[in-house]
């Protein structure tokens, strides 16, 4: 976990509990920022502070050091994570790269001169899910789509779903991961997504979810960050087709989806049986599940 990181960053973790950090935010020429439990403070020499004279500050070698490290010492083979503004570390940390962006034909085409990183660190808690799981899935597979804005644990939670669909009736569960995220995934290891569960990494979730439904036969597909009409394209064959998606997406909640263009097709057409708002007030907490007519059925 983190082994790209600069010696002095990875000293400076040493003396945190790792199980508390969420975010690094290394930004040239400035101090080094934390998200700890949940909480954004600096990150100094010796752990955690609240003081910004104390905290480490990032120089551009630094985060040239981190890009190289993180891609193996080949950005080449990256350029397509890149394109898309992030890299992928071995444990499944998401790097999010901030600098300046190259456009060909239109399309984004490289990141260069990067000025900044945003390293969301994966955890595994398991149980985080166990709420989720009773109350949506006690009369077998269903579709959930998880609501709340970035950074309040829903891939955390979609890793501890697919691990407890596989521990009571056995059923084939396929987990689309684009970036290596849900499963951190390393060829030799990997966090533990349950028995029953396969996985493809690095293919854009429509290619993952129409390979999955030809060629892999699952019960339910769990996929992360939901974006637009392709996308949801995906999800609704697979919902006619049988099979049960259980997603997440960027919306702060039920009058969120609502107003959304996109997303208040699947209002709809009925694509999810509950959703799953996430509270603003903690990290992995829930707020409320609701059916597919929006009515309130947990209050948290």
């Amino acid at each position: 976990m983190l082994d790209f990181l600069t010696d002095g960053l990875r000293a400076a973790l040493r003396r945190t509990n790792l199980c508390c950090v969420y975010e690094l935010r290394v930004r040239a020429g400035k101090p080094v920022v934390i998200n700890y439990g949940g909480s954004y403070t600096y990150l100094g020499r010796h752990g955690v502070t609240d003081k910004q004279g104390a905290a480490l500050i990032a120089s551009a070698a630094d985060i040239e050091e981190i890009v190289y490290r993180a891609s193996n010492y080949s950005v080449y083979s990256v350029t397509e994570q890149m394109r898309s503004g992030y890299i992928t570390g071995a444990a499944g940390e998401r790097i999010g790269l901030g600098g300046a962006y190259v456009y060909e034909e239109g399309s984004a085409f490289a990141v260069k001169e990067i000025t900044s990183l945003n390293i969301r660190i994966p955890h595994e808690v398991r149980g985080c899910a166990e709420q989720i799981f009773r109350r949506c899935f006690s009369e077998g597979a269903a579709s959930v789509l998880l609501l709340s804005p970035p950074g309040r644990g829903k891939t955390t939670i979609l890793r501890d779903l697919a691990r407890l669909l596989c521990g009571g009736t056995p059923i084939n569960v396929l987990i689309g991961d684009e970036r290596n995220e849900i499963s951190a995934s390393n060829g030799s290891s990997a966090l533990d997504v349950g028995v029953f569960t396969d996985v493809i990494r690095f293919a854009h979730k429509t290619d993952a979810m129409t390979a999955a439904v030809r060629a892999m036969r699952p019960d339910v597909i769990i996929t992360d960050e939901l974006i637009g009409e392709e996308e949801l394209d995906a999800v609704a064959a697979c919902v006619r087709g049988g099979v049960e998606v259980i997603a997440s997406a960027h919306l702060r909640g039920i009058e969120a989806l609502r107003a959304s263009p996109v997303f208040s097709r699947v209002l709809r057409e009925e694509l999810f049986s509950y959703y799953v708002v996430l509270s603003a007030s903690g990290v992995g907490q829930i707020g409320g599940i609701y059916d597919r007519a929006l009515r309130q059925v947990a209050a948290c």
